[in-house]
């Protein structure tokens, strides 16, 4: 009750820092209590997450997130589809695919929702990144000139369909 109730306050500080800045909405009644993380990958790759950098608890992963090169437009993804950096999804080994997260960068405090359709190169993981995100993805985030940023990121739900700017998600 009390993980509850701070999740609901920092879910609405976020809602209220990212409605100035044009992200996504966040309803604070999507956070989950549904495990998203994919342990079959965990366990797989468990010698390659790099633990000073990553760390994970049930729907919730600190790291480091980057972005897809322009080139890889029009590339199969894992679910079978095809990825374009102007649509809002990620690459990330550490959820299920399909599943809906909130990535928040920790410098600034923005927020964007992502749809996980693909996976990243296992050795990502030794270098601290939990994501890799589509470019319209990461413009919401203001990445540094370096492409790497410290994010948060909480899974939320589960869709077959890209979130889109400006949705409110709601349960």
């Amino acid at each position: 009750m009390k993980k509850t109730i701070i999740q609901s306050i920092v879910c609405v500080y976020l809602i209220l820092i990212s409605g100035s800045i044009h992200a996504q909405k966040i309803d604070a009644n999507t956070l989950t209590t549904e495990n998203y993380l994919d342990s079959v990958n965990i366990k797989k790759y468990k010698n390659k997450i790099d633990t000073k950098i990553i760390k994970i608890e049930i729907n919730h992963i600190q790291g480091i997130s980057s972005f897809y090169s322009k080139n890889l437009d029009g590339t199969m993804t894992s679910t079978g589809e095809r990825f374009y950096n102007n649509k809002f999804t990620a690459a990330c080994n550490l959820y299920k695919l399909n599943t809906i997260v909130r990535v928040t960068n920790l410098r600034n405090g923005k927020t964007v929702l992502v749809r996980i359709n693909d996976r990243m190169h296992p050795n990502m993981l030794k270098k601290g990144r939990v994501i890799d995100l589509s470019q319209s993805a990461a413009k919401q985030l203001v990445f540094s000139s370096k492409g790497l940023v410290k994010v948060m990121v909480d899974a939320i739900g589960y869709s077959k369909k890209n979130p889109k700017l400006d949705d409110l998600n709601r349960p």
